[in-house]
């Protein structure tokens, strides 16, 4: 029987994990946590670390190892959240839970959606510092487990440099090498920036209206993944191929 937890993607099988619409609702996940940190936790970008990185520098250059402290949580989370999707990952092979039609990163989805629950029910009053800890931790699981878009095209599901040179590359190889391949990638790309603008837009709305609560909707879009996941897992006469 064929197994319909894959799903063909230029002729070739992959996991659901890695198709283009999979991917696509990833990046809109990680667009509303970065408009949600900014809007309504201090106006920072709890996603990606390069500013945190560059501010605990520039608080230790001034001798201001308080602020350098306040820097250095998130990144601290950050590295958290690596190491849990890994090792959630580790335990799943080690105890060969695949054959039990389990998928760690279903595991990711279910414990990055706890975390924001858990944001979201924090108080007007709470330091910043802890919900952005949460989202850092949140982006870290979630960008250490979905990498790829198809065979042999990475991608960040969190933030948009990599992504738009990516893009930059391919629209090259495609418009002036004449690379249909390439340009395939390029407009796989280009959805992956547009679903990640879309949900700094999704994100930047309800954030104005709901405030703390506003993250919320981020695990409904992680209960929409889940369901996705489990969808393919009953319809697949085994566990999914792509479980890497």
């Amino acid at each position: 029987m064929e197994n319909k937890s894959v799903v063909q993607d230029g002729g070739k099988e992959t996991g659901i994990t890695e198709a283009l619409g999979f991917g696509m609702l990833m990046a809109a996940i990680g667009g509303f946590m970065d408009a949600y940190s900014y809007i309504v936790h201090g106006n920072v970008f709890a996603t990606g670390q390069t500013g945190n990185f560059v501010l605990a520098a520039l608080r230790l250059a001034e001798q201001d190892f308080m602020g350098m402290g306040h820097a250095m949580v998130p990144i601290a989370a950050f590295w958290i959240g690596i190491f849990a999707a890994q090792h959630l990952r580790f335990i799943v092979k080690k105890k060969r839970v695949q054959k039990k039609h389990v998928n760690w990163k279903a595991g990711v989805l279910f414990g990055e959606m706890t975390v924001l629950f858990a944001v979201g029910l924090l108080p007007p009053a709470a330091p910043d510092i802890l919900a952005n800890t949460g989202i850092a931790f949140s982006a870290a699981m979630q960008f250490s487990s979905f990498k790829n878009i198809g065979k042999n095209a990475a991608y960040a599901t969190i933030f948009c440099t990599g992504n738009m040179r990516s893009c930059a590359e391919m629209f090259y190889k495609g418009i002036i090498r004449k690379d249909k391949d390439s340009m395939k990638k390029a407009f796989h790309y280009t959805a992956i920036l547009l679903a990640f603008f879309s949900g700094a837009i999704f994100g930047a709305v309800n954030s104005g209206i709901y405030r703390e609560k506003a993250i919320w909707a981020v695990c409904v879009l992680l209960g929409l993944a889940l369901f996705v996941l489990h969808k393919f897992k009953q319809q697949g006469t085994g566990p999914y191929p792509r479980n890497t």
